[in-house]
């Protein structure tokens, strides 16, 4: 459950866009850093990416981002490129970067079928703004029993501004929480709640993320430690 989280915490980290995304913005070669913590404090994985391809055009850019995220004593636990958009000034992620390679091997070599609605951020922000929601599944084909897993963002809102300091500086930001489900059916099904806040700061992005369960209790953060 830890590393799903961290991998849900380490997608959600991982957006970065154009300058038409306000919030976001990238270039070619850039590249950032990423640390996980447990609830307690402690160091349990690093991220580290970079853009490998880009391309610029008058309505935005896509590009393609290369992940390496290594356990606090820096051996390797994945690695995997990351697909991401703007256009007219909304950010758009595929979802599929939701799905960790774990949950992907449980499928085998069972062909998959991949159903999912891209998470959205728009240019612009403001205090009681609604965010769409997002979602991916994906379900084995051919499957003796039934194999699916989704995972769902709800409820998403920009509840407040906060000023944030990282290891990678002070930012001024919105804070957005929302609501997470995620679903697995592979013989058992086993269901699991929680709730995120992200704060994000204008043309930096992501700074700082938080993850909790359905208690209210702190699970782990995720906190921008490099960026260039």
């Amino acid at each position: 459950m830890k590393k799903i989280l961290s991998t849900l915490l380490f997608a959600l980290l991982s957006i970065y866009a154009f300058p038409q995304c306000e919030y976001y913005v990238i270039d070619n070669g850039s590249e950032w850093e990423m640390e996980n913590y447990n609830a307690k404090g402690k160091l349990s994985s690093r991220n580290q990416q970079k853009v490998t391809q880009y391309s610029g055009n008058a309505h935005g850019f896509t590009a393609t981002v290369h992940s390496l995220m290594t356990n606090e004593k820096g051996k390797e636990l994945m690695k995997g490129d990351l697909q991401m958009k703007c256009e007219n000034g909304t950010l758009f992620m595929d979802m599929k970067t939701f799905i960790s390679e774990d949950q992907l091997k449980a499928f085998g070599n069972f062909e998959t079928k991949v159903e999912s609605s891209n998470l959205e951020i728009p240019s612009k922000l403001t205090v009681g703004q609604t965010l769409k929601d997002a979602s991916i599944t994906v379900t084995a084909i051919g499957a003796p029993m039934t194999m699916k897993t989704s995972i769902t963002i709800t409820n998403r809102k920009v509840d407040g501004q906060e000023t944030i300091t990282t290891p990678a500086g002070t930012f001024n930001c919105y804070r957005i929480t929302s609501d997470m489900k995620m679903q697995n059916q592979m013989g058992v099904n086993m269901n699991f709640n929680f709730t995120a806040k992200e704060w994000i700061a204008p043309k930096v992005g992501s700074v700082r993320s938080e993850s909790f369960d359905k208690n209210g209790k702190l699970q782990g953060y995720t906190i921008l430690t490099k960026r260039k």
